[in-house]
C-alpha cells in the first residue's frame, strides 16, 4: 500500500483500560497481545475503509482493524477502551 494518511490519534490513559470485550493475539501459540499504548486512525490512498492501529509505546503497530467508516473505527476504540469522541486528536479532516 502507499503512504497512509493519519487522520486521528490518540495516546491511551490510565482512564482507557481494556474493557475485556475483544483480545487480540499473536504467534503461533496465540499468546494475548499486551494494551496499546496509543491508537491511530490511518487512510490508505485508493483504499476504501479506515484502518484501527493498536500502537505500542514507541508507535509501532501492533496490530489493526479495518472499519467502512471513521465513525465505526472511532465507536471501536470505544467499546474496546471507553475512549470518547471528543478525546480524539484531530490530525487531518477528509
Amino acid at each position: 500500500m502507499s503512504e497512509e494518511i493519519l487522520r486521528r490519534r490518540i495516546k491511551l490513559a490510565d482512564h482507557h483500560q481494556p474493557t475485556g470485550k475483544t483480545r487480540h493475539y499473536f504467534g503461533a501459540a496465540a499468546e494475548e497481545m499486551m494494551p496499546p499504548a496509543e491508537l491511530k486512525i490511518v487512510q490508505y490512498p485508493h483504499s476504501p475503509g479506515f484502518y484501527l492501529l493498536y500502537c505500542d509505546p514507541y508507535g509501532v503497530e501492533m496490530t489493526d482493524t479495518f472499519h467502512e467508516a471513521i465513525e465505526k473505527a472511532v465507536a471501536q476504540a470505544e467499546w474496546e477502551f471507553r475512549v470518547r469522541e471528543d478525546e480524539w486528536e484531530v490530525i487531518s479532516r477528509m
